[in-house]
């Protein structure tokens, strides 16, 4: 069900996954800009022109795939997310202007269709209706079963300013936006913002109107339902908090962010408000925030900005909050896992925003909300991808060799047989012998087999992380050029002597610190362009292995690797080589929140933690 359940409270469901999910990817026919829904063991997303794909919820295998006749142009931009109710899953598709289709789960066989003109509002399912939005404007409700209207509500007329946007939009050639808001269904009631920005209750059973509130809602704001009490954000980031039996106003609160158009999430009694924070002196250099509200009484909880506007409503449950913020042009996007008790960050991983199309960037941007169901989180992208990560370590995979078993059908995400599972190690050890000849021949040894012992010896990973280092600075003393060839020769020393560690932790923690104190020696020449290099590789190395083994430990390598790329941006700015204060003072910031994820304040590590944190303070709040 889209946003959770059909009150569109965002709830998440476990934390942990099954013990046979491994996390998948596969591609999508276009950009998706709309929510995946998962019930069944099927997890059903569909793309900004309308193209709908069903697949195993687990191994990510394809099962069937819908696409409208004819096909949508291009301009046509679907954003409603699907909804699975009973068996069958009911989208709105821009096919004709505007239907409403009920389509089966399991074979993805058509059982009815029904014009409405309105292809911009998810519907809700429950009790064995379906409640879509429909033009007029007016909300229906039909059977699930054929599609019979058993009910429908006309609604009060457009705004002028939404009027006049109507009309200059058609004039344009473009889509226009028409009642964009989803209804929220608990009980007995139907809750949604008519295109006049008021906010209305209707009777889920003959439509009927008990209460209307207007207090100028955008027409494309949605609602959250629980406890009796309605949640739902204006433009201006006001929240407001309204009972559900007669609309009276329970409590209010100024947010700070402008969250009109992402539904509210409640959840373990709190309600979280994303939105978009935009700087008055600047308008053009946009952020967000993610703030906590105690859901009875509405006093703060706690507050949380965001490198990049927020566009999606976020999902919580079992103790976390899953957010994805958008990304621009200047800041990159993240999908990350909040604890929801305090908002520090469980983990963190970017997101590609980028559609990859060269010149139209309407499809831009993450606009599709995380999904969490069975302790795995799926998310759509602009860029033709469903992911499918693990929610309790933000662990994902996506390969090219596991999209091509995607589209040839075959099991993955699976647990791996046991032929397989050998096969692979014996080839990765056949190429890196391969790799240890080449690096023996650069280096000038005698035989292959002097080579492969060297690279394949546990023993000498000391040895080589000091060779490399002395290697390198001595060929800085010697002259520049030298660096470059020392650093070249050094680097592959160090992995030649690591590739064929035995896969652990403990030798894992070694290259990482390796490759960490070779990037320190290569600053210290003044080599930037290597440098840069180095570091990049450095962080994504100790990124890579938090995700693969979350901990304190390879948590505090991410830190530290971050901590030292601040320290060398600060060092080449210093020397007048570049302008890297901006980049300093990112890393610098991403440095203190991953130590504080750490707990390394209060540790044995506490004085690396307050340097970086000192040098944090000196590049954000200069004298």
């Amino acid at each position: 069900m889209y946003r959770g359940d059909a009150a569109r409270t965002g709830v998440a469901g476990a934390s942990r996954p099954p013990e046979e999910f491994l996390p998948w990817g596969a591609l999508c026919p276009g950009p998706v800009l709309a929510a995946p829904a998962v019930a069944s063991g099927m997890v059903v997303v569909v793309d900004a022109f309308g193209l709908l794909t069903a697949r195993n919820a687990i191994s990510g295998v394809l099962h069937w795939r819908y696409a409208p006749e004819p096909r949508t142009p291009p301009r046509t931009v679907v954003t409603a997310a699907p909804v699975i109710h009973q068996g069958t899953v009911h989208f709105v598709s821009p096919e004709g202007g505007g239907r409403l289709l009920s389509l089966d789960l399991e074979s993805g066989d058509v059982r009815w269709s029904r014009y409405t003109g309105v292809a911009t509002a998810a519907p809700a399912a429950a009790g064995g209706l379906v409640f879509a939005c429909a033009e007029g404007p007016r909300v229906c409700a039909l059977s699930v079963e054929d599609g019979s209207e058993v009910w429908a509500t006309e609604l009060g007329g457009y705004r002028s300013d939404e009027r006049d946007l109507i009309v200059e939009v058609l004039r344009g050639g473009g889509q226009p936006v028409f009642f964009g808001s989803s209804p929220a269904v608990c009980r007995d009631g139907v809750y949604l913002v008519g295109p006049d920005g008021a906010l209305y209750a209707l009777a889920a059973t003959d439509g009927s109107v008990r209460w209307k509130r207007e207090l100028n809602f955008s027409v494309r704001t949605s609602c959250a339902v629980d406890q009796d009490r309605v949640y739902a954000s204006d433009p201006t980031g006001v929240l407001h908090v309204l009972d559900a039996h007669d609309g009276r106003t329970l409590w209010t609160r100024d947010t700070g962010v402008g969250a009109g158009d992402v539904v509210p999430v409640v959840s373990e009694g709190q309600v979280y408000v994303a939105g978009r924070a935009v700087s008055a002196g600047t308008p053009q250099l946009t952020s967000g925030a993610i703030l906590a509200y105690d859901a009875a009484t509405g006093a703060h909880k706690w507050s949380r900005p965001t490198g990049s506007w927020v566009a999606t409503p976020p999902a919580a449950g079992e103790g976390r909050v899953y957010l994805a913020t958008r990304g621009s042009v200047l800041d990159a996007a993240e999908l990350c896992a909040l604890a929801a008790t305090d908002g520090r960050v469980l983990w963190r991983r970017p997101v590609d925003h980028r559609s990859g199309h060269p010149t139209d960037v309407r499809w831009d941007g993450v606009r599709a909300a995380p999904t969490v169901h069975d302790g795995v989180l799926y998310l759509g992208l602009p860029d033709r991808t469903l992911r499918a990560l693990d929610a309790a370590t933000g662990i994902a995979s996506f390969r090219f060799l596991r999209r091509r078993a995607l589209r040839r059908a075959r099991p993955v995400g699976m647990r791996r047989n046991r032929f397989t599972a050998g096969i692979r190690p014996a080839l990765r050890v056949l190429l890196l012998v391969a790799l240890c000849v080449a690096v023996g021949g650069a280096l000038g040894a005698t035989s292959w087999w002097l080579a492969v012992s060297a690279g394949a010896a546990p023993l000498l990973m000391a040895a080589a992380q000091g060779a490399s280092r002395g290697l390198f600075m001595l060929g800085v003393r010697a002259q520049q050029r030298g660096a470059y060839r020392s650093a070249a020769l050094a680097f592959a020393l160090t992995h030649a002597a690591q590739l064929l560690t035995p896969p652990g932790l403990r030798s894992a923690t070694h290259r990482v610190r390796t490759l960490g104190n070779l990037t320190v020696s290569v600053g210290q020449s003044g080599a930037f362009g290597l440098w840069k290099s180095l570091a990049a590789a450095h962080r994504y190395a100790a990124s890579a292995l938090a995700r693969r083994s979350p901990g304190q430990e390879t948590g505090l390598l991410r830190a530290q690797s971050y901590a030292m790329t601040a320290q060398g941006f600060t060092v080449f700015h210093e020397s007048g080589r570049i302008d890297g204060t901006r980049e300093a003072a990112s890393y610098a910031a991403r440095a203190v929140d991953l130590y504080r994820t750490v707990d390394a304040f209060s540790g044995r590590h506490r004085g690396e933690a307050e340097q970086a944190n000192r040098l944090y303070l000196a590049l954000a709040v200069p004298d």
